[in-house]
């Protein structure tokens, strides 16, 4: 298991949180409910926070120095990995957004698959260098914050969101 960032800059004196948003594999619908929070949300947070990453809605940037990473789906491959890590590395808080996220269920069921089902699958977990197991994102970096849901609770993600937003 990773540790916290050393290396991510502090934001104590500065206006505005740097904030990217990040999926791996799931149906994506925390991140779906998520526009819908930001339809209503979005202008007023934008006055405390830079959205730095959300491909749903901006181009890729680098990600580096980021003070809330929002993170969805389950760790599947051995380039997912790498990904959770460097976002753990550049991010202060990270907060795992989902039951997916939090517990590698419901998108990593095949983990509970029997040998026969895991046979039909092999040539696909060859194919795409998925890992043996789908894992939830504590089982490969560290977890400031959760937001459980499946899709996440809209009141659970404005109060959590705002404690670190503030």
């Amino acid at each position: 298991m990773e540790t916290k960032p050393s290396s991510a800059r502090a934001s104590a004196g500065e206006a505005k949180k740097r904030v990217g948003i990040f999926s791996f594999t799931c149906d994506e619908g925390c991140s779906i409910l998520l526009t819908e929070i930001f339809n209503q949300k979005l202008i007023p947070w934008l006055e405390k926070m830079e959205l730095v990453y959300f491909l749903s809605i901006k181009d890729k940037v680098e990600i580096k120095d980021l003070d809330i990473a929002l993170v969805e789906g389950v760790v599947t491959s051995e380039r997912d990995k790498e990904d959770i890590e460097k976002i753990r590395a550049n991010t202060r808080i990270l907060i795992a957004m989902g039951t997916c996220a939090m517990t590698a269920l419901p998108s990593g069921q095949r983990n509970n698959f029997n040998i026969s089902q895991l046979k039909e699958i092999e040539g696909h977990l060859e194919k795409y260098n998925f890992l043996p197991k789908a894992l939830a994102l504590k089982d490969v970096v560290v977890v400031d914050d959760n937001i459980s849901g499946c899709p996440i609770d809209e009141g659970k993600f404005i109060e959590v969101f705002e404690k670190y937003l503030a």
